[in-house]
């Protein structure tokens, strides 16, 4: 992320030391476990009248059963459109005559589902929580309507450049696992998943002991509590299982590329969507704050190596940056960029350049000095309020990292050494296992990478010790 107050880092010098760390003690909430088993984490401020209570289950997309992906993502749609002996409508005047709001969402490992409002309402928005999560009646008419707008959704994937690259890129590199289907395969297998499958899946998994119960805000944790046992205290573990299936997808022969280039043709696209990237170590690694470091002086903030040369100094891009994404058995780290498509070549090779670089070293003091503040300063703005420290205490959460992980962010950013971060890079920027998406017209494309000379390297592998990258069409069907 970009933070205006990062400006302020290119105006000191270098030559002074180094600012002591910011002390900062980020509140730790209270846990406790309700008799059926539902956990209750309580972060409770009294500073503003506000509150947000979440329901978050864990289990998501992941657990779609073989042939019917999307169904977790038609049952957050259908939550809100009847539950508790109230219809769609009725759930709306509810919340919205109160002036709150609700959501629900889900990915790959978590389904949440949560209320936002004032304090003195907090009684009512559980309730009505309750009945979401507890008691939705997926009604006949509702199921149709939402199944049929993600359909609609879905059929106009191939309108945007940037999704069909990172769907193509997340599907090749995730291909063989758990995650390669995303939450949505394709519209094909959407239209086999029936009200039935949602029902049977909320049965399975919407559960009191494979759910936490978040309360952030105002409250009275002694009086509130009342208020959750008489809405939660009766919900019954579900007789089915909510262990994950721990079956692997089979690989998508289609998307089998190794290291290639996989162009997606969609020729009314001026500009072309790219995405270069490598599988990643986990978050709990020991080298993960020293990654950190590494991926904000590579391509996370303005004067980082990527937009000084591909954006700043050749002028190839309006926009450039680098970025790890999480999932508990996945990692992956990946750098998206827009070129004109007459371009794309000679982007991703001044990439493959400057990760060359990189992996090769030296990486200096004053980039390792500049990343850290910018990390370290970027850190406040990220945890100032208390539904952002909850959010973050959620995610440690999920990745069972431990309830001191909340505040151990500053002091293992500030303990990184240059030596740290060149030893990570080293040892996990895999450039023998790249994979490369670019969604634009094919046809300007291809005849960019072939103006380098010859395309199965791209001129790079006697210099760089990069693999030869084969260009590889898929259509668009194949990701749909």
């Amino acid at each position: 992320m970009k933070f205006l107050s990062i400006l302020l880092l290119f105006g000191t010098s270098m030559t002074m030391a180094a600012p002591s760390p910011p002390d900062i003690h980020l509140p730790v909430p209270e846990l406790e476990t309700l008799p059926n088993g539902l956990q209750v984490v309580w972060f409770v401020n009294h500073k503003l009248p506000i509150v947000d209570l979440a329901l978050f289950v864990k289990s998501g997309a992941v657990d779609d059963l073989s042939g019917k992906s999307g169904t977790s993502e038609l049952l957050v749609n259908l939550l809100d459109r009847g539950a508790g002996g109230m219809n769609a409508q009725q759930l709306a005047r509810a919340v919205e005559s109160l002036g709150a709001s609700r959501y629900a969402a889900t990915d790959e490992e978590t389904i949440s589902v949560g209320m936002h409002g004032l304090a003195p309402d907090a009684p009512a928005l559980l309730e009505l929580l309750a009945k979401m999560v507890m008691k939705p009646d997926f009604p006949e008419a509702e199921t149709r309507r939402a199944h049929g707008r993600l359909l609609q959704q879905w059929s106009h994937l191939a309108d945007y450049g940037e999704t069909l690259a990172g769907l193509a890129f997340r599907r090749i590199i995730a291909n063989g696992t758990r995650y390669a289907r995303g939450t949505f395969l394709s519209g094909k297998e959407f239209k086999q998943v029936t009200r039935e499958d949602v029902m049977a899946f909320h049965k399975a998994h919407f559960a009191p002991g494979n759910a936490v119960l978040m309360i952030v805000g105002r409250v009275d944790p002694a009086e509130f509590k009342k208020q959750v046992l008489a809405h939660f205290g009766s919900w019954q573990p579900s007789p089915r299982s909510q262990t994950r299936n721990p079956d692997k997808f089979a690989k998508d022969p289609r998307l089998v590329i190794g290291s290639q280039l996989a162009v997606i043709d969609r020729p009314e696209l001026n500009q072309a969507h790219v995405k270069i990237g490598f599988r990643a170590p986990k978050i709990d690694s020991p080298d993960h704050y020293s990654l950190v470091v590494a991926n904000a002086l590579l391509g996370e903030y303005f004067n980082s190596r990527l937009n000084s040369l591909i954006r700043d100094k050749m002028g190839l891009t309006y926009s450039i940056g680098s970025s790890f994404a999480y999932n508990k058995e996945l990692a992956t780290f990946s750098i998206t960029s827009t070129t004109r498509n007459e371009s794309v070549g000679q982007l991703i090779r001044k990439v493959l350049d400057v990760l060359r670089d990189f992996k090769k070293g030296p990486i200096t003091q004053e980039e390792v000095a500049t990343a850290k503040e910018y990390r370290i300063g970027g850190f406040p703005l990220t945890t100032s309020t208390l539904e952002s420290v909850a959010t973050q205490w959620l995610s440690a959460y999920v990745f069972g990292l431990g309830p001191k992980r909340l505040n151990e962010f500053i002091p293992k950013i500030a303990a990184v050494t240059r030596d740290d971060v060149s030893s990570a890079v080293n040892r996990h920027f895999d450039l023998d296992h790249l994979v490369i998406t670019v969604a634009g017209d094919a046809r300007e494309i291809e005849k960019s990478l072939a103006s380098l000379g010859n395309t199965g390297g791209m001129g790079l592998k006697a210099r760089s010790r990069l693999p030869r990258l084969k260009v590889k069409r898929i259509p668009i069907r194949d990701l749909m």
